[in-house]
């Protein structure tokens, strides 16, 4: 993929062929570029494609024929995540998220930069194809491996140490979440624990950009309303208006409920009751997805509890496509707040972003995104990193079919064209 008809030996000084870490879509494996770089490199498992669009082809088969006995539409979160699996069968749509996450993390929703709260790796310019992506190498150790690599250091779960350093992860996340949303619009979509890195000095990686989305300006003018709403309601949560208001901002995303079950025998509840209980159901989701089970309020005799029998998820109906991904990434987010022992928003954690939002020209298309001297190469400079693996590719190829007169005029028209 990376060579054409050559080997590996012309990019790396090593490979390792133990991969570091296997997933049903690839596996990454260590690696050192020629000039000394640690690398990883994301390999597609061959035959990954055609079959997992068989898979979620028949997901949404079995969702359209079991829609009335199914709690939720999953046709619409199946749609979703297959739209999704085209990007992340694509290495080079996952190189371009890389750079836009890289990107949209450095500044603040108004425009300002700011440093990142968690790095995102990048790919290294050029070598990338749709089934093998060269990125750099992060050193640390996820969050699902966390609590044994703090044990061998001496840290034990609960410890003040341990609730300082899952206090700075979740802050992290909460916070890159925020300039993703209510900046760029850009998303990642898979915020799990695997992918949730902790390095050596404490700082966090968010790995894997494989599953993105990007919001539309409403979308995301709606959340914007929908936490400004939260927050009002979680201030006062036994005013009926703010449970109202808080309501309506749901259901202006397109959130569909189930009429709550009753039992047999028993007569339907009265307009107003349904619909006051509608109210608090919805006003609960929106708690259950930003605010903090452990110290809010869960309006109606919901559960905050995603599992519970009286979770507001059990009720449903309809969900839009466009906020599947986000939904997704921020019950994990809460549940690694959780897991972390940590007491966090996501409504506190977004307020003055949302606030903050103006739109206009995403991070990674102004020209300072990577300033000269910092963190990274500048712009010119990537450019022309990407134009000299150019270079030689073409030289490459002309020293094996070229005679040297016709070598020495292609090289000189590929420079003067680069």
């Amino acid at each position: 993929e990376l060579c054409g008809d050559g080997t590996l030996d012309e990019l790396f000084a090593d490979f390792e062929e133990k991969p570091l870490g296997c997933a049903s879509i690839a596996q990454v494996h260590a690696a050192t570029l020629l000039d000394g770089r640690r690398v990883a490199v994301k390999v597609q498992r061959p035959g990954a494609k055609p079959l997992l669009r068989a898979d979620v082809a028949n997901l949404k088969r079995f969702a359209k024929l079991l829609a009335d006995a199914l709690p939720v539409d999953y046709y619409v979160v199946f749609s979703e995540l297959g739209d999704v699996l085209e990007g992340e069968l694509d290495f080079l749509q996952e190189a371009q998220a890389m750079e836009k996450l890289h990107a949209a993390v450095r500044f603040r929703p108004d425009g300002r930069a700011a440093p990142a709260p968690l790095r995102v790796p990048r790919a290294v310019p050029g070598l990338a194809t749709t089934k093998v992506l060269v990125m750099e190498f992060v050193e640390g150790v996820s969050l699902n491996n966390l609590a044994a690599e703090a044990r061998k250091r001496g840290v034990e779960p609960g410890s003040p140490e341990a609730k300082i350093l899952g206090s700075r992860i979740v802050r992290a996340l909460g916070e890159a979440y925020a300039r993703m949303i209510f900046g760029a619009g850009f998303v990642h979509g898979d915020p799990h624990p695997g992918n949730v890195f902790v390095l050596p000095g404490g700082d966090v990686a968010l790995l894997d950009c494989g599953q993105t989305k990007q919001l539309a300006a409403p979308d995301r003018k709606k959340l914007e309303d929908v936490v400004t709403a939260l927050q009002a309601y979680r201030g006062d949560p036994d005013n009926d208006d703010h449970l109202a208001t808080l309501a309506d901002k749901i259901r202006a995303f397109g959130v569909e409920l189930r009429p709550r079950e009753v039992a047999e025998g028993d007569a339907p509840p009265p307009a107003a009751a349904a619909k006051r209980d509608d109210d608090s159901c919805l006003a609960a989701l929106a708690v259950t997805l930003f605010g903090d089970k452990a110290v809010d309020v869960i309006p109606g005799g919901y559960s905050a509890d995603e599992l519970s029998s009286d979770s507001p998820l059990r009720r449903l109906k309809a969900f839009p496509q466009s906020l599947v991904l986000l939904g997704r990434a921020a019950v994990i987010i809460r549940g690694i707040a959780s897991k972390l022992g940590v007491t966090y928003s996501l409504a506190d954690a977004w307020e003055a972003a949302a606030k903050e939002r103006l739109g206009g020209l995403p991070p990674w298309a102004r020209q300072t995104v990577v300033p000269q001297g910092g963190d990274g190469p500048g712009l010119r400079a990537l450019c022309a990193a990407v134009a000299s693996t150019y270079k030689k590719r073409a030289g490459s190829v002309a020293a094996r079919l070229l005679p040297r007169r016709a070598k020495s005029w292609l090289a000189k028209r590929i420079a003067a064209k680069l």
